[in-house]
Formats: C-alpha cells, structure tokens, sequence
C-alpha cells in the first residue's frame, strides 16, 4: 500500500511540475508574440484553468499583466495599448457592426437626397413657369420686356 501511496505522491509531483512548465512557456510564448499576458491569455494557452493561475501564479501574472497593459503598440501611425486577441476581436466586431450601421444611414441620407434633389427641380420648374407668365403679362401691359437688373 506504501508503493501506492508513493506513486500516486509523484504522479501528481509530475502533473503538478507539467502544468507549471506549461504555464511558464505559455507566458514566454505570449512574450515572444508579443500579446498581452492575462489570466485569460494563459490559461487557453497553457490549456490550465484560471483558478489554478491565481492560486499558484497570482503575483507572477499580475505582475506580468500591469507591465504588458503599459506596453502600446503603434497601428497606421497611431500609438493604441497592447489588446489580447479576444479583445481585438470584440473592438474589431464592435467596428463591423458600426461600419454596417453607418453604411445603412449613408443609404437612407442619398435617398433623402435624392427626394430633395427631386423636390427643388420640381420648384424650380414651378418658379420658371410662373416667372414667364409675368414676363409674358408685363409685356402685354408695358409694350416692352421688363429690363434686366
């Protein structure tokens, strides 16, 4: 029963060391990608649970994340913090949707230009018909076309 004891104590020495190697090349793995390192990132990485993180690698991860949330990151000239890649992911949806909205809008504004557009020529061809009748009455009354001012 001793033998049994003893090799269930070093399967979980040696579970225990795997999953803290694998926590440890999940962070320099994140490192040399430069992502941000959070409990989330190095979790799925390292294929561990996040609870385990924080009971074991608090200090270490947090320390880790505040230096990386400082970390920025410049895109098309414009310096922006460092995001994981779930983040992106939300901002980059975030943006479709709002791209998608404002193409709707852009839709609705040409149509309701177009109306105007449609609106003032209809005017304008009211105001023309109206303006040669009274060229046409000034005429008759006066002999002559008004003058131009």
């Amino acid at each position: 029963m001793n033998d049994k004891v003893e090799s269930l104590a070093r399967a979980r020495a040696l579970r225990s060391e795997q999953k803290r190697r694998a926590v440890e090349d999940a962070i320099a793995t994140l490192h040399s990608r430069n992502e941000a390192i959070t409990f989330s990132s190095v979790a799925e990485t390292a294929n561990v649970s996040r609870a385990y993180l924080y009971n074991n690698f608090k200090e270490q991860i947090s320390g880790e994340r505040q230096e990386t949330r400082n970390d920025r990151e410049t895109i098309d000239g414009v310096v922006v913090p460092k995001r994981t890649h779930d983040e992106s992911r939300n901002i980059e949806a975030a943006l479709r949707n709002k791209i998608d909205r404002l193409k709707e809008e852009l839709g609705d504004v040409r149509k309701e230009n177009a109306r105007l557009k449609n609106a003032l020529e209809k005017e304008r061809g009211r105001s023309e018909h109206f303006r040669k009748i009274w060229i046409d009455s000034y005429q008759q009354k006066n002999g002559r076309p008004p003058e131009e001012q």
